[in-house]
């Protein structure tokens, strides 16, 4: 039923446009014959034998020529159809005048001094204004229809290509989500079998954090302060796991004035610290630092590693660095730095977002 109301709804409303043309056109040809006559039906009638030749070559411009072969840049054929359309026109023009002078002449209330007003000449000179009038219209038509048509494929390909961002930043997540509670999981399990008192509270902090991961990570932008806070959370898990074998210091700050972050931006950069730290000897320290200023966000960490490591294994470091590295490139492209440095037993990152707006936009 809709395909038939909408085929209908075309018909009507190209019939609207033929009869809008030809009313003009017969408006049009009253005035430019009747001009000098006190009497307008001669000019009237006339016009109507020239109105079938004027709407054949409006159509034939305005509807065919122009769309396909003009606005497709096939200008020979355009030129080659175009004087043949001329030629053909030229020949119905003074084939329907001639009839229509005898029309007119027959009818003895008509006045006859219209026969004289217009040569030849200016009657193809009328139609083809007409013509061009209409011609003009329909190119400008035309033109705006394929300036929206070309904002509609582009407003479609950067939503394809949006849409494959979020679904990549997606996938990003997911790895994070089994990647975090995986080892999170570990740790209270070892809890667990040293039945150490601690494990009640392993575990409420572990529900802290699946409520971030499940709920809070669905968000584009969440406050600095819930990262930070899941960030202590963490840290107290970790220390509980490692105990006096680890030193971890701080340096968040006490006020975020408000400053917005992708979720889970950090924290899987802290977990790599542990991951690949060296905590089994010695008075081993982990360092994490966040800065607030107008440039954005600083957040570095610090912690010691085996020098033995490969470097290839410590720069990737599994899912963590590497899936960092890419939720970047997505949500802050060209706006932030991101830098790894081994030295001395110390490796850091550096983490540096220029602007804290994402540009990716979730729907």
């Amino acid at each position: 039923m809709k395909k038939y109301l909408s085929v209908w709804k075309i018909v009507a409303e190209q019939l609207a446009i033929q009869i809008s043309i030809a009313l003009g056109a017969l408006l049009f040809f009253a005035f430019y014959f009747g001009i000098t006559l006190s009497n307008l039906g001669p000019a009237f009638t006339f016009g109507l034998f020239l109105l079938p030749v004027t709407m054949g070559m409006v159509n034939v411009f305005s509807f065919y020529l122009i769309p396909q072969y003009l606005f497709c840049q096939r200008y020979l054929e355009f030129s080659l159809y175009t004087f043949y359309t001329l030629v053909i026109s030229i020949f119905l023009i003074t084939l329907s005048s001639f009839y229509g002078y005898l029309f007119i002449n027959t009818i003895e209330t008509i006045d006859r001094e219209f026969i004289f007003t217009k040569n030849l000449y200016l009657i193809i000179v009328a139609v083809y204004i007409v013509v061009l009038l209409t011609s003009l219209f329909s190119t400008y038509r035309e033109n705006i229809k394929i300036q929206l048509r070309n904002k509609e494929l582009q407003f479609a390909l950067v939503n394809g290509k949006l849409q494959l961002k979020q679904e990549e930043l997606s996938y990003l997540k997911m790895q994070i989500h089994p990647h975090f509670l995986f080892n999170t999981l570990n740790t209270i399990y070892g809890s667990a079998i040293a039945q150490s008192k601690q494990t009640p509270e392993l575990i409420l902090k572990l529900s802290n954090l699946l409520d971030y991961i499940l709920y809070q990570t669905k968000k584009q932008l969440v406050p600095l302060d819930e990262e930070i806070a899941h960030l202590k959370d963490y840290l107290a898990l970790e220390k509980m796991r490692h105990g006096s074998r680890v030193k971890v210091i701080c340096h968040f700050p006490d006020q975020t004035n408000g400053v917005m972050i992708a979720p889970m931006l950090l924290l899987p950069l802290v977990e790599n610290c542990f991951k690949h730290g060296k905590f089994d000897k010695g008075d081993p320290s982990l360092e994490l630092k966040i800065e607030i200023n107008n440039q954005g966000l600083l957040f570095t960490t610090k912690n010691p590693f085996h020098e033995n490591a490969p470097s290839g294994k410590l720069d990737s470091s599994g899912i963590g660095l590497q899936n960092i590295r890419k939720r970047l490139d997505l949500l802050y492209p060209n706006s932030y730095l991101f830098e790894t440095n081994q030295s001395s037993g110390i490796f850091a990152v550096k983490l540096e977002l220029h602007s804290l707006t994402p540009k990716l936009t979730t729907t």
